[in-house]
């Protein structure tokens, strides 16, 4: 099949804001003959889908881009969405995205999943802050350009001495990064979380020796900036102050 004069493939349209597995799982559809085409012409398409329901798919070129409804349960592009615009244009005499094609021009899987994050959120005080830095980026289908943060205020690791000088300094150090110019309030949120979180470990592996007085002083210092970084500093719709007040929590207990 040849790509014809004036005719536009969905597949293009669709390839590069689809997860590679969502696109293979859509070919397989295709191949399954899980798609009933109900009509098209040039430019709509109206098909069911059958899988765990039966689903209506409907696919139309809208300006420069493409309309898509699915009634799946899946709210981003879906497999159901792909297999329909891979008819669409085997029917139309368009040529398909090749294996490389579809490999290259795809969105590839995400470094962490949802699984990741719900076990992240059942034991805060042992999760892989690696997961709280980027969940943001990497699960939610757009982004927006922001301040990449260090892991961990260097205040804390470069001096030997342990005080609650030391631990003022690294707040504040954690307090400035939300002064530059590209923070941002949601997009940022997991990387001044997991920085407040590295931080309270390594106070917690110098705990042992610390006075008394001085034990409650920092505690008191963590708790006050703690509800800075939850009111002020960042956006906490995703009730990333659970992480905080697990680590805060385990400093008091010890």
């Amino acid at each position: 099949m040849t790509r014809q004069s004036g005719k536009k493939p969905a597949t293009d349209l669709l390839i590069y804001r689809t997860y590679f597995k969502t696109w293979k799982r859509g070919e397989k559809y295709v191949s399954d003959g899980k798609i009933r085409v109900i009509g098209f012409d040039d430019k709509h398409i109206d098909a069911l889908a059958f899988g765990t329901d039966t689903y209506e798919v409907h696919l139309e070129f809208r300006g420069g881009g493409i309309s898509r409804k699915c009634t799946c349960p899946v709210s981003d592009f879906c497999k159901h969405m792909v297999a329909v615009a891979i008819i669409w244009d085997k029917n139309r005499d368009i040529k398909l995205p090749d294996k490389n094609q579809v490999e290259r021009q795809t969105i590839p899987p995400p470094l962490i999943t949802f699984s990741d994050l719900k076990k992240a959120y059942k034991n805060p005080l042992k999760a892989n802050l690696d997961v709280i830095r980027i969940a943001a980026d990497e699960l939610l289908s757009s982004s927006r350009n922001h301040a990449k943060l260090p892991k961990v205020p260097r205040n804390i690791t470069d001096e030997k001495e342990f005080s609650k000088i030391l631990v003022k300094k690294s707040i504040s150090e954690i307090r400035s990064w939300s002064r530059r110019s590209n923070f941002d309030y949601y997009f940022c949120a997991g990387e001044v979380t997991a920085a407040f979180c590295e931080m309270c470990r390594i106070i917690r592996e110098r705990w042992g020796n610390v006075d008394t007085m001085v034990k409650n002083e920092i505690i008191e210092l963590l708790d006050i900036f703690r509800d800075e970084i939850v009111y002020e500093i960042i956006d906490d719709s995703d009730g990333l102050h659970e992480f905080l007040d697990a680590h805060i929590e385990a400093l008091k207990l010890e």
